[in-house]
């Protein structure tokens, strides 16, 4: 009985040829072990149906595809966020158990949805699987934890996953994949069980300024009011551009709100912060979020720095590292904030940071990583929803 999976990296710029070479690679590095599913990732720069096309051709009717565009892919054999770069990892293996589920136009009726999708992954997988990764369009104004709270009417094991990307830059439009249609506006996801133990690891590149205040007006993903001024107008206060610039990526770049979450853990009580960074701001001067925050809640302005995010990664690497007790993962699945990344580390740092993780955890495992827009992981015991941070979930085998 056996877990198995394998990953493949492009920057080749024939799509046909790309999707039919990755699915060969990876139909050949299971010799003869069955082949559960195919996660595809895309930049934008690609003919990403004629990438799917000639992988499904390749794979024939029996294998799922699924997966959605990104700013760049991160994997053992490379890293890359411009141009034409295609990443893709098979899982299977006699033991493995795997469902998947989609759903369109998730800005409507949020809740039923996610709850719909969580629903159809349990009932085709048969019980309650190990973990559940999730890939998202984070441009559709869908509130993403409410996806989220829905899938837990259905589901109680960890969530992990990522906002569908495109080139760093104003969001234009990001794209979903399941089998070989291309859409937007949707939600694809994938249920595991079997024989191996999922470690998710998260961390965050900010720090917090002290500089607190109080979300006064707020409607629905769009925080309006904050200390009873225009969001915007605090906005710019507080990172320093003035009113008679013109609004930029500058403004989000390395600011970003800290939202608290208390929990209990193991009779303790605690207080984690979810980061929420800025995805636009509206003509009335509303901040624009992903996920909703409500009128009332208090906010603390927090600031990136390089050493924030180098150093949070090489501490989630130890964790894990520690919590692999010396079990070789059999696949690694990344989904860093865009945002952290080339744009904001610069690429030596991006691919130091990668490199080391690597080293620590799974030098020689399976790994697909995204450079995600929004990102999903649990925190204080419930699924949560981050910016500017890298959740990951290494599987590692049980004996």
């Amino acid at each position: 009985m056996s877990v198995l999976a394998s990953s493949y990296f492009s920057l080749e710029p024939d799509s046909e040829e790309v999707g039919r070479a990755a699915a060969r690679s990876i139909k050949e590095a299971f010799s003869g072990e069955p082949l559960a599913a195919m996660l595809v990732y895309c930049t934008i720069d690609h003919d990403q149906a004629a990438v799917l096309k000639a992988a499904r051709a390749e794979l024939g009717p029996g294998v799922p595809l699924l997966g959605c565009s990104v700013q760049g892919v991160a994997s053992d054999q490379g890293l890359a966020e411009d141009g034409y770069v295609v990443g893709a990892m098979g899982v299977g293996g006699s033991a493995l158990r795997c469902s998947i589920a989609v759903e369109h136009d998730v800005e409507r009726a949020t809740l039923e949805k996610g709850e719909q999708l969580g629903k159809k992954l349990k009932a085709d997988l048969g019980h309650e699987p190990k973990v559940v990764i999730v890939l998202y369009d984070p441009l559709c104004g869908a509130d993403v934890e409410t996806l989220l709270t829905g899938m837990t009417k259905q589901l109680s094991c960890p969530f992990v996953g990522g906002g569908a990307g495109q080139p760093f830059g104003a969001p234009i439009r990001t794209y979903q994949y399941w089998d070989c249609d291309v859409f937007s506006h949707g939600v694809v996801a994938i249920a595991l069980d079997g024989p191996f133990d999922a470690h998710l690891g998260l961390c965050h590149g900010t720090s917090p300024t002290g500089m607190a205040k109080t979300v006064t007006k707020s409607q629905a993903t769009r925080i309006q009011e904050i200390d009873g001024r225009s969001a915007l107008d605090t906005w710019r206060d507080v990172t320093g551009h003035s009113r008679d610039e013109v609004v930029t990526q500058q403004h989000m770049a390395t600011w970003a709100l800290g939202l608290e979450r208390s929990f209990t853990e193991n009779g303790v009580p605690k207080v984690a912060r979810m980061i929420r960074g800025a995805f636009g701001f509206d003509q009335e001067g509303a901040v624009i979020l992903q996920s909703a925050v409500p009128e009332g809640a208090s906010v603390t302005f927090h600031h990136r720095t390089t050493e924030d995010v180098l150093s949070g990664t090489r501490a989630m690497g130890q964790d894990l590292k520690q919590r692999a007790a010396g079990r070789k993962p059999w696949a690694v699945l990344g989904f860093e904030c865009a945002a952290r990344t080339t744009p904001f580390l610069g690429l030596a740092n991006t691919n130091q940071e990668h490199d080391e993780l690597r080293a620590a955890i799974a030098p020689s495992s399976p790994w697909m990583g995204m450079m995600a827009w929004g990102e999903i992981a649990p925190l204080g015991g419930a699924p949560a929803f981050h910016n500017y941070t890298y959740p990951l979930v290494m599987l590692t085998p049980i004996d």
